[in-house]
């Protein structure tokens, strides 16, 4: 029996530190938060009733997830704690009931759930010192210049009214509507939209830079406070003063004299919280008095004077229709159910990522079934359970491919995805053109027609985008003369596109936006990256030993180096600076655009100047030596007028400055 018990607990260990793992380092879950606190409650009465298999590395002692020591790691003065979960009233009343024996007259704050990264600020005399992510709660990481690019954190506290030493908590998190953006960024790019905010904000704690994190518009929420000597006495006088000392607090929080009325608050909530502009998942109950707080104290993992209802989420039921297996440029097969259209929370679902093989057999999904769904935070539908019940007698279990679907090649399996490793995939090539068209803004041409190119032997690489006559694709069903001179046209006007966007459109893994601007910062012509060691590589800021080998394994294939060198030949000038300026009235110059010009978009205005050696910016800085005013423009040009520095430029002053710089660059 004790063999059983051992063996039941060990499998339970495994199974949650994996979905810890999983949750925390590669942003998904094969299981609801609802079945892994089951999990976790399970195994926690099984170790307190054999206390024999006691581990101090379980789960039910652990916060979060296991943090590598790193240059950056740093050990928290106080421990950051998790927040124990309840999904019933009746859970939350045992709770009620349990510290009231030892504590009486107790009342409470309820303030809401926030599905985001926990953060500790500290304040030195007023001023932000550090800032570290929660991690396993004793260390965490030092992401203090991130931090200092979320303008809802204050770098100096308001007032005087606050201790010499301060540590200031809350969540970090993405605004749905910005996650939402971010995601059709992605999309129009050709890469992958990311699965959730709360591992999307994670992530983005975690870049290098933090220019880049700035443009990111990440959220705080403040909530709570330690310290000595404090102003207050209680957590919901501790709102009040973290509000005034210039941060963003839980609005919604409410003062409750008793259980009856935090379960009033649950009721009211369970309606308002979908009015939030970001994402919440429950509501967090503190006991509201500090001194009674400190006599309650706390367990290895949680305080014993909080708890978390969280709200189980409306499952959804539809059928599935069958599995699609997706092939992305870099092989990767992705699959992907599809279902009877499905209205939740706004949207109609036809289609839900299934992550990988694993997530298939541990669902144990078969053809037919009927699919249990949630959207996650209202925003990316999964798949929670399948309904048994329904399944019918003649059906069989989804196996996940051993071919690819669009070469039929053998698939190779590496970190549990599998992948299509022939380079003349027909799937990996169009997806190639896609990525290659949609990030060079080549309009008119989309999926269905780089598809007809290809079958008709006109579309192979992505220079023979630049072969391209219009007698064939006239031969495209749908495509007319009209349209043909467009998307010539088009494939004409992006060869203008700067050094940085024909690198991300290459489509090198791991090299987004941003790593191509980085790349063409420090190597200012493609064939000086091209024959850039290892060393090299991992000398230049942003760039690490993943993102190295995979440049260095991309320019490594001959076909790649021939793309190269046929895009040159067609009239790319993949460099920084194309045929090194002479002189320009635009080099080193900055520029800010409002309104509409006349003979090119906004977009294709930026990226010549950047192109001649100048910077182009969405805002009014103290950076800006010139504003170009079109029609209809906006406030702009009344900010630009305030600062003495900046001149104000027509359009065809702007125009005569390219001709006489171009003049002198070509």
């Amino acid at each position: 029996m004790d063999n059983k018990i051992e063996q039941k607990i060990s499998k339970l260990r495994k199974e949650l530190l994996k979905y810890n793992d999983q949750y925390y380092n590669s942003g998904y879950s094969e299981i609801s938060d609802l079945h892994f606190d089951k999990k976790l409650k399970e195994l926690s009465f099984l170790e307190n009733k054999y206390p024999e298999f006691h581990d101090p590395t379980s789960p039910t002692m652990k916060i979060g997830a296991k943090v590598p020591k790193t240059e950056s790691t740093v050990y928290h003065k106080y421990k950051m704690y998790s927040i124990q979960n309840t999904y019933s009233k009746k859970e939350l009343m045992i709770w009620n009931t349990k510290i009231s024996k030892s504590i009486h007259s107790l009342s409470f704050v309820c303030e809401p759930k926030y599905d985001g990264v926990s953060i500790n600020l500290i304040y030195k005399n007023g001023f932000l010192t550090n800032a570290m992510t929660r991690g396993d709660g004793e260390k965490g990481e030092d992401v203090t210049k991130n931090i200092k690019t979320i303008k809802y954190i204050p770098f100096k506290l308001k007032g005087n009214n606050y201790p010499t030493y301060l540590e200031i908590r809350g969540e970090i998190f993405f605004p749905i509507k910005d996650f939402i953006e971010i995601n059709k960024k992605r999309i129009k790019n050709g890469l992958p939209p990311y699965a959730n905010p709360r591992n999307t904000a994670s992530g983005t704690l975690k870049i290098r830079d933090h220019k880049k994190v700035r443009k990111r518009n990440l959220f705080c929420i403040a909530f709570h406070v330690i310290g000595k000597n404090l102003p207050f006495d209680t957590q919901y006088e501790a709102i009040k003063y973290i509000k005034y000392w210039g941060f963003k607090v839980p609005e919604t929080a409410r003062f409750c004299k008793n259980i009856k009325e935090v379960f009033h608050f649950i009721d009211v909530w369970k309606i308002g919280q979908n009015k939030l502009s970001y994402q919440t998942d429950g509501i967090v109950i503190k006991v509201n008095e500090y001194h009674k707080q400190t006599l309650l104290g706390f367990t290895n993992k949680y305080p014993r004077w909080a708890i978390a209802y969280k709200f189980r989420q409306k499952l959804h039921e539809t059928k599935l229709l069958n599995i699609t297996f997706q092939v992305g440029r870099t092989g990767i097969i992705t699959p992907v159910a599809n279902v009877v259209p499905i209205f939740i929370s706004g949207t109609t679902i036809q289609r839900v990522a299934l992550y990988n093989d694993n997530f298939i057999k541990k669902m144990g999904i078969h053809y037919g079934d009927s699919l249990l769904l949630e959207k996650g935070g209202n925003i990316i539908p999964k798949v929670t359970k399948i309904n048994i019940k329904k399944r019918l007698n003649q059906t069989s279990p989804v196996f996940f491919l051993k071919k690819c679907p669009s070469c039929n090649s053998i698939l190779t399996k590496k970190n549990e995805l599998f992948y299509c490793t022939n380079q003349n995939c027909f799937s990996k090539t169009t997806e190639k053109i896609r990525h290659f068209v949609n990030v060079m803004n080549i309009k008119k041409i989309g999926k269905k027609i780089i598809y007809k190119l290809y079958k008709k032997g006109f579309l192979y690489s992505l220079y023979d985008l630049y072969k391209l006559k219009k007698k064939e694709l006239l031969q495209i069903n749908g495509v007319q003369e009209k349209l043909a001179c467009s998307i010539l046209n088009n494939i004409e006007k992006s060869k203008e596109k700067p050094y940085y966007r024909v690198l991300f459109a290459l489509g090198i893994r791991y090299v987004g936006e941003y790593i191509s601007k980085t790349l063409t910062d420090n190597f200012l012509d493609i064939n000086s990256l091209m024959n850039a060691n290892y060393n090299h590589l991992i000398s230049v800021p942003s760039i690490g030993k993943k993102i190295a080998k995979s440049i260095i394994a991309y320019f490594s294939i001959t076909e790649h180096q021939h793309i190269v060198k046929m895009l040159m030949k067609y009239g790319f000038h993949i460099s920084k600076c194309p045929m090194m300026k002479k002189y320009s009235l635009i080099e080193g110059k900055s520029f800010v655009f409002t309104g509409k010009l006349s003979c090119m978009t906004r977009n294709e205005a930026k990226n010549i100047v950047e192109c001649l050696g100048g910077k182009a910016y969405n805002t009014v800085n103290n950076k800006i030596h010139f504003i170009v005013v079109g029609k209809n423009f906006g406030s702009k040009l009344k900010k630009s007028m305030k600062k003495n520095n900046v001149k104000i430029l027509t359009e065809n002053i702007f125009l005569d400055m390219l001709k006489k710089s171009k003049k002198n660059n070509f």
